[in-house]
């Protein structure tokens, strides 16, 4: 092979920037809404004994920082990404990745001490003022339909990934609804504790699949359902290409892949580069693709 006839170039899954229209509003309401609900549920939780309410809170905490996180990437991804000079090549990507880290460890102590809280008042009471309870569930559930609402119509990903986050809110609230009313008919605080731990082990376990994900992004390893095997069969398949080596996927964030790949041919040319890219992109959904074109010398050693 003949080192001296290289071509490189870099792309978004061969795709130029488009930058789509981002309504940011129903975003920054949902932000607040969201906000509105987790102070409210902390309040509520103080106030009215309830770990139902607590372990909640915990789950709304995780939704604001997502939104916010979400808010902070449209706002400021693509603007720090295009300024000249910038260190930040891929925008804030990661940023997502390192919140969702950060999350996942707080999120398993809040719900340690939920947890040993709970267990404490099985053996202890406390009483439960079910009305305070169920009012305050409800204020969380009028909020997130709200949000929910304002974010439904969104098409940009990020967005919609927000939405997602709203709708389990809402989810969310019914239950705490349905738990505040048998407290109430019931009488019964221990069914309080006895909900609010099932809550904090739901969402332990959530917080670790979030901490093994980010790990794993955070480690550049290829995204879960891509076999590198398939990925160099698919590029040798290319008419034209004899061989493919020294291949790097990695993710950089939880929706968004990147590749860098080296191609052997007998006759390098920009179709050829074009062909590879948007193979990449409709196979495999990598969305950043460099290739380094090696024109091959078999003809000279014939």
């Amino acid at each position: 092979m003949s080192p001296h006839r290289h071509e490189e170039e870099g792309t978004h899954g061969g795709h130029h920037h488009i930058h789509e229209f981002r309504d940011i509003r129903p975003l920054r309401i949902a932000l607040l809404l969201t906000g509105l609900v987790l102070a409210v549920q902390l309040v509520g939780g103080l106030l009215t004994n309830s770990v139902v309410l607590a372990s909640y809170a915990a789950h709304v905490f995780v939704d604001v920082s997502s939104l916010l996180i979400a808010y902070i990437g449209l706002t400021l991804g693509d603007r720090m990404q295009s300024r000249r000079g910038t260190r930040f090549t891929f925008g804030l990507r990661r940023l997502e990745i390192l919140a969702a880290l950060t999350n996942g460890f707080v999120l398993i102590g809040i719900c340690v001490f939920i947890v040993l809280e709970a267990i404490g008042r099985l053996s202890h009471p406390m009483h439960v003022h079910a009305d305070e309870m169920l009012w305050v569930a409800i204020t969380a559930f009028v909020a997130n339909s709200f949000s929910a609402w304002y974010l439904h119509k969104s098409t940009h990903i990020t967005t919609r990934s927000a939405y997602l986050h709203v709708v389990t809110d809402l989810m969310s609230s019914i239950g705490v609804v349905i738990a505040a009313i048998a407290v109430k008919l019931t009488n019964w605080p221990l069914i309080d504790s006895a909900i609010g731990i099932a809550i904090a082990v739901v969402i332990s376990v959530g917080a670790i699949r979030i901490i093994r994900e980010a790990l794993i992004i955070l480690m550049e390893t290829a995204p879960y359902r891509l076999s590198i095997a398939d990925l160099e069969a698919g590029v040798r398949s290319i008419p034209g290409i004899l061989d493919v080596h020294d291949i790097h996927v990695w993710q950089l964030s939880r929706k968004e892949s990147a590749a860098t790949l080296h191609v052997v041919t007998q006759q390098p040319n920009d179709e050829m580069l074009r062909a590879v890219q948007q193979f990449l992109h409709d196979h495999f959904g990598i969305h950043h693709v460099t290739v380094q074109i090696e024109q091959s010398n078999l003809n000279d050693e014939c």
